[in-house]
């Protein structure tokens, strides 16, 4: 396949800007790949983490990675580290800019304001934009320093939000959910709106197989988590239903992942005495991930009920549904609008008891999970595989004429 202009294949610039850690952050990485195999040149600007170097050739993509103080001690270091990157980053695109000339700027979010880096070169070169909204920055402002919905700072929020939507001439959102959510407060053509969602590329995702045995939890029933530990993302709600359940099952919970949240929940382990019966990894590569998902028995998806949450269909998601896993999840509105009641077990949010019934309920019925996992399975393969999601995702480029070679 590659991307066209009229009948003449040529190679197109692109810049890509994200305010993560490539290729840690491997969706973001994934997307700019499939560019690449589109006959486009990638330049990716990120973040710099400890022991990378500065520039690097990951596959086709050139990761160009920007230095700076990106510890964050509370959310004024937060702010004061996007302003940085911003600044630095700009810079640097207008180095490059000189003789690539960016026909693209691809912006991830968040933050929204990101997108100042690239009006400049749609203004002056017509450069077009398109804005990939990861997360909704109102919802996250308002679910994450806890201010309600008239608060200043979540208007400030809306109207960056408005502003990045207007000069952006596409948009990317993660599901069908924050398509209505992006259209039902912006003026904003639906048509420009396109929803690809965090589904894994299966030529890049290689399915890892482990035992029990491996790792020393021989006929445990295993309780898995994956992913960024923050407060609001529930896990103590996993912690909560083991405490039901460690009498009434061989129950361990696997917390793989890292994140701002992860001492206080060791903290908690340990006051309840449950040391025995949830483990923490920490941060781990892919490989390692699926050979965790592997040996678990039960995946959960723990969200508590805040704005940013409801709306998100999370990428762990689809990676626990080709791993043939069940998934116990948050009743939100994205993942609901997602998969059915017989697809995976949906509990109230933050409610350790619903949570424990579901998990105990899998334990004692293994051939209606199966039965359950096989549809769960067939409904990805049939709407969501990273293959349908890398077709809108080049739509959302012919939207500007330039068509894709199938």
């Amino acid at each position: 396949m590659s991307l066209i202009k009229g009948t003449q294949a040529e190679k197109t610039n692109v810049c890509m800007i994200a305010y993560r850690s490539i290729p840690k952050f491997m969706n973001r990485l994934k997307i700019a790949q499939s560019l690449c195999r589109q006959n486009c040149n990638v330049d990716f600007i990120c973040i710099l983490d400890d022991n990378q170097q500065p520039e690097e050739k990951i596959d086709c993509v050139n990761i160009i990675r920007i230095n700076g103080d990106h510890i964050r001690k509370g959310y004024a270091d937060l702010l004061k580290n996007y302003l940085t990157f911003i600044v630095k980053a700009f810079i640097k695109v207008l180095d490059l800019n000189r003789t690539k000339r960016y026909s693209y700027f691809h912006i991830h979010t968040p933050p929204d304001f990101l997108i100042v880096i690239a009006i400049p070169f749609k203004l002056i070169y017509g450069s077009r934009i398109i804005l990939d909204l990861h997360d909704m920055l109102p919802e996250s402002v308002e679910s994450n320093l806890r201010f309600k919905g008239s608060s200043i700072l979540t208007q400030m929020a809306k109207i960056i939000e408005r502003l990045s939507i207007y000069f952006s001439d596409a948009i990317i959102a993660t599901n069908s959910y924050d398509k209505q959510i992006i259209s039902s407060r912006n003026n904003v053509n639906p048509d420009k709106i396109f929803v690809v969602m965090n589904t894994p590329n299966l030529e890049q995702y290689t399915i890892e197989n482990a035992l029990k045995e491996d790792y020393g939890y021989d006929n445990k029933f295993i309780v898995l988590f994956e992913g960024t530990i923050w407060k609001r993302r529930g896990i103590q709600t996993i912690i909560d239903s083991v405490d039901l359940l460690k009498d009434k099952i061989p129950i361990c919970a696997l917390i793989v992942g890292d994140g701002p949240f992860m001492q206080n929940l060791k903290d908690i382990v340990t006051e309840k005495g449950l040391n025995n019966h949830i483990k923490f990894t920490g941060w781990v590569d892919l490989k390692a991930l699926s050979r965790y998902i592997s040996i678990s028995d039960v995946c959960v998806i723990p969200f508590l009920k805040t704005k940013v949450n409801e709306r998100g269909v999370p990428n762990k998601l689809f990676e626990y549904t080709i791993h043939d896993k069940p998934v116990v999840a948050s009743r939100l509105k994205g993942m609901a609008q997602t998969f059915s009641e017989e697809e995976i077990l949906f509990y109230e949010p933050g409610n350790a008891d619903d949570l424990a019934e579901k998990i105990l309920w899998c334990f004692k019925n293994p051939d209606k999970v199966r039965k359950m996992t096989i549809g769960t399975k067939r409904r990805y393969e049939k709407e969501y595989s990273w293959d349908r999601m890398e077709k809108e995702l080049l739509r959302s480029y012919d939207l500007f004429g330039w068509k894709c070679s199938l």
